[in-house]
């Protein structure tokens, strides 16, 4: 999930707190990424159509934890499947559908510990999954919503509008989006998570100045490099990660610039189109669909740009890609 190699690419900035030191304060949390981590535990019974809880009081555990700390709670859920996700969920259809097969085939040869191990891989967290926790939710009182379309760009809008503090999750996406505090690794036995403040950026530096450096970045330069390091809406170009993609873009300046270069000197094969499809993924990370809690209904996560609406240069197949 996320961006492959940004969570390591932060590493300096990375602080260990207690959840003493969020007391007092409202913390979203990305419910799937829950949901997902509880099914471990039950991944045969689930893949092979067995009642199970367990996932539920795995998610429950964890509210109860932060509630015990002082910390308010508001899960929110994933909606609909996203256009612009398309070809990601295919591909992990896929994936899951073979390891469901492998993990048949093991159980039934016997091989029961390498059979989990492959239902692990298979087990998909569906919206029946998610209705039993949200359950569980309105029993004990807390807050929730179910995103129009992908969690990551609603628990960013959320924390924008100012009604949370900060948000869980394992997924670095969150940074991608804009989001000011993001919490990883949340250890219950030690009730310590990975703080990562948006404010720290600049901090990253290699240590003799020669490396990878954020000191001067601005917001659209971060989600560029991470675009072009390869997302969920966008395969990377072939040989460009992360640290690749923040050179090119230090010594082009913009994107453009960069694919023009790219495609002069021949070195690395540009995808036909990549440039259109950049823009895209760019306007996916911005504008996708979220819902507003106090106007009740559905905004963009950003507005849009008034000069792209009146040009008409925002389309319908723009509207359609970040949800409609």
């Amino acid at each position: 999930m996320g961006i492959s190699g940004l969570l390591p690419l932060l590493k300096d900035i990375h602080n260990t707190k207690h959840l003493s030191e969020f007391r007092g304060q409202t913390l979203a949390v990305d419910a799937y990424v829950w949901l997902h981590r509880g099914t471990y535990g039950c991944a045969a019974e689930i893949a092979t159509g067995k009642k199970t809880s367990k996932y539920v009081e795995y998610a429950m555990h964890r509210v109860r934890l932060l509630r015990h700390h002082g910390i308010a709670p508001f899960l929110v859920f994933d909606g609909g499947p996203l256009p612009a996700k398309k070809g990601t969920e295919a591909e992990r259809g896929a994936r899951r559908a073979e390891a469901l097969a492998r993990a048949n085939a093991l159980a039934a040869q016997g091989e029961h510990a390498r059979a989990r191990e492959c239902y692990v891989k298979c087990v998909d967290v569906t919206p029946q999954m998610a209705y039993q926790l949200i359950k569980a939710l309105r029993v004990e009182g807390v807050p929730y919503v179910v995103a129009p379309y992908e969690a990551d760009a609603q628990l960013a809008y959320l924390e924008r509008i100012g009604l949370v503090d900060g948000i869980i999750t394992e997924d670095s996406d969150l940074l991608v989006f804009g989001c000011k505090n993001v919490l990883f690794k949340l250890d219950p036995a030690a009730a310590t998570v990975t703080h990562i403040s948006r404010a720290d950026f600049a901090a990253v530096a290699s240590a003799d100045g020669s490396g990878l450096s954020l000191l001067g970045w601005s917001d659209a330069q971060f989600r560029s490099m991470a675009i072009l390091s390869g997302c969920d809406y966008l395969p990377s170009i072939p040989g460009i990660g992360l640290k690749t993609a923040w050179a090119l873009l230090r010594k082009h300046r913009t994107v453009e610039n960069m694919v023009d270069a790219l495609r002069l000197e021949g070195k690395k094969k540009v995808p036909k189109g990549y440039l259109d499809a950049f823009r895209r993924a760019e306007r996916v990370f911005m504008h996708q669909r979220v819902y507003d809690p106090a106007q009740e209904c559905l905004v963009y996560l950003t507005p849009l740009p008034e000069d792209e609406v009146q040009s008409c240069r925002w389309g319908e197949e723009d509207e359609a890609y970040v949800g409609a």
